[in-house]
């Protein structure tokens, strides 16, 4: 009888034990982590706005999924892999995050992603441009929302070339994202029937670009093309305009916080490519101006990538029913992001790069700006399978030839 009686109890408690278990998952928040550069030179790109935008795409889908409240975490890695990986073991292992999202420099954001796909976590890339994220380290949980260093470079090199402007010189940030910049735009001047002249290779965080600037100056190219975000762009511009090379720039990635920083006296007349814009459209101009209410500044193309991204795994996952991996994925995948996103004619290719129409904008001068984030012009859009690398030449293992 004692032991039948032990029996009973010990199967009482595991019952209850199982059913405490199941409503504590049940009632758990639904995390997801900003992993990013919060406090060094692409802190203004994607850092706190990339957070209060992951924030908006929570508070806008009703604040809950699968009846979890959806809570967003934060943390700041520096640029650095290592920083970047500690953070997403700690959030799937004990902190039970779900996804990752933004993941700052594309080196950072690749190591993330790298745990992620071990652990079986999803990752939305909103800031790296890199070529792997979708390429040869694609992760089947990872989608890549940041514009890549392909679709930069063919928004714009090829007319610049036939333009007559055949000889190029990089000054290169010398770090993955700075690399990739050079080497997909480099292929795009080849192919439109230019030249490269060189290259400078600057440290991240670089103050000083005289030396940079003077080898520039002295290969006498035709285009001096700046591959480098942030603060690293600032810079470069700001400096080249001493050595009189401020005609001959060309900056390959430029957003709203750069030229908000520069001012338009020093960025006139820079044009890019880029998928967003804040004043693009109503829809634009709706979430954007709720943006600035509450981070003071307007939105870059992170900040717009970033709710695009969280906004399109929310409605993954509760389509799903479940928080599983695998069929978010494929729900990601499968469901169209819709008409009323910041990006315009977006979808999900297999190897989970996200294609999206660029735009070609042009800085405009301070003369022809009516109000301050009154920025660019758009002179040409572009449909994404235009300048978006075709999957076939990605190398992404996950993607049958």
């Amino acid at each position: 009888m004692k032991t039948l009686k032990f029996a009973t109890v010990a199967l009482t408690v595991g019952l209850a034990s199982a059913v405490a278990g199941a409503v504590n998952a049940q009632e758990a928040p639904f995390r997801i982590g900003v992993s990013n550069d919060q406090s060094g030179p692409y802190a203004d790109q994607g850092g706190l706005g990339s957070v209060l935008a992951a924030k908006m795409a929570a508070e806008d889908f009703g604040g809950k999924v699968l009846g979890r409240k959806i809570e967003i975490l934060a943390a700041d890695n520096m640029n650095k892999p290592d920083i970047a990986s500690t953070v997403a073991r700690k959030w799937f292992d004990v902190d039970g995050v779900s996804a990752i999202t933004d993941g700052g420099s594309s080196a950072s954001g690749l190591a993330a992603q790298s745990v992620a796909a071990e652990k079986k976590k999803i990752t939305l890339i909103t800031a790296g441009t890199a070529p792997d994220f979708s390429g040869k380290r694609c992760s089947p949980y990872g989608t890549q929302w940041a514009t890549s260093s392909y679709a930069l470079a063919n928004t714009v090199v090829k007319d610049l070339v036939q333009a007559g402007n055949k000889k190029w010189y990089f000054l290169t940030t010398d770090f993955v994202f700075g690399h990739a910049l050079e080497n997909e735009t480099t292929k795009a001047i080849k192919g439109a029937g230019g030249t490269v002249l060189g290259s400078a290779k600057h440290p991240i965080n670089s103050s000083d670009f005289a030396s940079y600037l003077l080898q520039a100056q002295s290969a006498k190219p035709d285009v001096v093309a700046v591959a480098a975000g942030g603060a690293d762009m600032i810079m470069a511009v700001k400096q080249a305009k001493e050595f009189g090379l401020k005609s001959k720039l060309v900056a390959l990635y430029v957003s709203q916080p750069e030229v908000d920083a520069m001012g338009l006296e020093s960025a006139q007349g820079l044009q890019f490519g880029t998928p967003f814009y804040w004043n693009l459209n109503d829809v634009t101009r709706t979430w954007a101006r709720r943006f600035q209410d509450r981070h003071k500044k307007m939105p870059s193309m992170i900040h717009a990538n970033t709710y695009a991204a969280v906004t399109h795994y929310l409605k993954a996952v509760q389509a799903a029913g479940k928080d599983d991996a695998e069929l978010v994925s494929a729900k990601m995948r499968e469901m169209p992001i819709g008409k009323n996103a910041l990006i315009q004619n977006a979808f999900i290719m297999p190897n989970g790069r996200v294609v999206m129409d660029m735009h070609v904008a042009q800085v405009k001068s301070p003369k022809d700006s009516k109000f301050r984030g009154d920025s660019f012009d758009i002179v040409a859009t572009l449909p994404g399978k235009q300048v978006f690398e075709p999957i076939e030449v990605t190398d992404c293992p996950l993607v049958k030839k």
